[in-house]
């Protein structure tokens, strides 16, 4: 029997309303604030992590550097941190009244009045003396200021495993931010929302990268 139009119409109709609604894909913006959430509401934070930065990003160096840096964060102003690489170990305390960096390697120790809380040491130290501690971004207050004030863009990419210790795995939510000065890929567990790792790529001559994996 020849259906007519309206029957053609009303079985279009049924199947589409029988097909289960596609899942939304996740917002990348929504979970880097979670994440920005998360990291800002403890009091007190602790992390290792292996660090690899390109030589273009260093000066005077023509080989990666590798490095391991291990962090307590007890907020609002008090940070202790230590990095170790082929070129030696160093460590860097704030107090919220002075810091303090102490360079192993060639036994040298300097101390410098910097009142000031981790959001403060950050801007103070990038303008008095042009660096930033290894990962003290990560131990802002708003995280996720920080981060969009640097990319324009953030895209919801999947879901990957990332090793996590010996014969384990954990699922994490891959972000991508675009920016002016470096596209970034940020890959936040999916369970805690903490931050696995961070790959930077800069616009710069042969597209340099920082490599950070969180180990804990």
């Amino acid at each position: 029997m020849k259906r007519t139009p309206f029957q053609m119409l009303l079985i279009a109709l049924l199947v589409a309303l029988s097909r289960s609604p596609a899942t939304a894909a996740p917002s990348g913006d929504q979970i880097l604030r979670e994440m920005s959430a998360k990291l800002a509401a403890a009091k007190t934070i602790a992390f290792e992590a292996e660090r690899q930065t390109d030589p273009a990003l260093l000066e005077g160096r023509d080989v990666p550097e590798k490095s391991r840096v291990s962090a307590v964060v007890r907020r609002p102003s008090q940070f202790a941190a230590r990095g170790a690489s082929q070129e030696g170990a160093r460590q860097i305390v704030a107090d919220g009244h002075t810091l303090t960096i102490l360079d192993k390697k060639k036994n040298h120790y300097a101390q410098v009045p910097m009142p000031a809380t981790l959001d403060g040491l950050i801007d103070k130290l990038d303008a008095e003396y042009g660096f930033t501690p290894p990962l003290l971004e990560f131990t802002s207050s708003n995280i996720y200021r920080d981060f969009r004030e640097q990319a324009h863009g953030v895209t919801y990419v999947g879901t990957d495993k990332l090793p996590a210790g010996f014969l384990r795995s954990v699922s994490c939510h891959h972000l991508a931010l675009k920016g002016p000065a470096a596209d970034a890929e940020l890959w936040i567990d999916a369970d805690d929302l903490l931050p696995r790792k961070l790959v930077a790529t800069f616009h710069r001559a042969g597209h340099p990268q920082l490599h950070v994996e969180f180990l804990s």
